[in-house]
């Protein structure tokens, strides 16, 4: 009799056990189901392509709790213009149809945003937060931006926020793809952003961000560039390329006032100047890359002129890179014009293809190099 009492009070106990569990999971799911938003579903954006879906967009985002998730379902969202949504920046200002300002995540799968380029604005801000992520979707302009400056159509603006991340993500036809503006420890990866006016991707005076296997092609300006005093970023594996004709006067990566960062295992091609060092940059290191038809493979000079654009580069360490093939045999596989401490060493280029100022360098560097015959 004993022993029946001790099985049944194992049963009960297992059984409540079994139950607490149940109420656990069951409210888990709830939360996480909870904290899920459809934007299709719960705030009837249509996504046919001919329905403005800005506002039921933006409701999406403004009612999603912190730290909850947007799922944008499969569609063509058409956006406009928000005049309310105006982020000012060192470039000037720009407008925007949508507006993050909050921890969340915003998967877009599928989806499609279509904007106006005559309107001047662009698709994302995201500001004075943490914690964004945006992943997947394709953000296109109808048509590349003709007039207005060089922000006036900005795909993605990440301002003032850390710790966020932009992947899997297709911009086409703005005036710059993303914008990193002072903003740190973020990640861009697996991007593809062509057919700009400006900047495919530009990282402005922010830190500590990565750029990883992202593919920047067609654009303008430094198609992807690290720029206004920036430091310890990084820029890995990406395709960054001009293949337009008539478009010559191009510049691949850019290192522009930029401190302590690494650019690595990119290949560049297309261009004037493909990886291009200037304007005050200091103990940035060039490793690993691939640059092959452009005017200048590897570049490290004063700057494009003007007040400021022409103060030399230090310390810049350029190490085993493939630096061959110069646009029209230009003899300027790796181009060194100005400033001191520079370390070249272990890079592959054509006979007579390492140019450097300093003749007394240039003696030493022939011999840390590797020189190969062109065809």
């Amino acid at each position: 009799m004993v022993s029946n009492n001790n099985h049944s009070k194992w049963l009960l106990f297992l059984l409540g056990m079994i139950g607490v569990a149940l109420i656990f999971f069951t409210g888990k799911l709830f939360l996480l189901e909870e904290n899920r938003i459809d934007a299709g579903v719960q705030f009837e954006a249509e996504g046919d392509g001919v329905t403005d879906d800005t506002r039921a967009i933006q409701r999406a985002i403004d009612e999603t709790p912190i730290g909850g998730t947007i799922h944008i379902p499969p569609g063509i969202y058409k956006l406009s213009k928000n005049p309310d949504f105006k982020a000012s920046t060192g470039y000037g200002d720009s407008y925007f149809a949508l507006k993050v300002s909050k921890p969340i995540t915003i998967i877009m799968e599928q989806a499609i945003f279509k904007t106006e380029s005559k309107g001047e604005y662009g698709v994302f801000w995201i500001t004075d937060t943490a914690d964004v992520h945006l992943k997947g979707g394709f953000l296109l302009g109808d048509e590349l931006p003709k007039s207005g400056s060089l922000i006036s159509n900005i795909a993605i603006l990440l301002q003032d926020s850390q710790k966020s991340s932009i992947e899997n993500v297709y911009t086409k036809n703005y005036s710059q793809g993303i914008h990193l503006h002072h903003a740190n420890d973020n990640i861009v990866r697996n991007v593809t952003s062509e057919f700009n006016y400006g900047s495919g991707i530009i990282n402005f005076a922010s830190d500590y961000n990565t750029i990883e296997s992202c593919v920047v092609r067609n654009s303008g300006d430094g198609h992807l560039s690290l720029f206004g005093g920036g430091k310890q970023n990084l820029v890995k594996g990406c395709v960054v390329t001009e293949d337009r004709e008539g478009y010559t006067d191009q510049q691949g990566i850019t290192i522009e006032s930029e401190k302590e960062s690494v650019i690595e295992k990119n290949s560049v091609s297309g261009f004037y100047y493909g990886i291009d060092v200037k304007n005050g940059a200091d103990s940035n290191i060039i490793v690993g890359n691939l640059t092959y038809d452009n005017e200048f493979n590897i570049a490290v000079r004063p700057g494009d002129g003007g007040n400021n654009l022409m103060t030399p580069s230090h310390n810049i360490r350029i190490f085993n890179n493939l630096a061959i093939n110069s646009r029209e045999d230009s003899e300027r596989g790796i181009y060194v014009n100005v400033g001191k401490g520079h370390q070249i060493q272990g890079n592959t280029v054509e006979e007579n293809n390492l140019i450097i100022r300093d003749e007394k360098l240039r003696k030493v560097y022939k011999k840390d190099n590797f020189f190969v015959k062109g065809e």
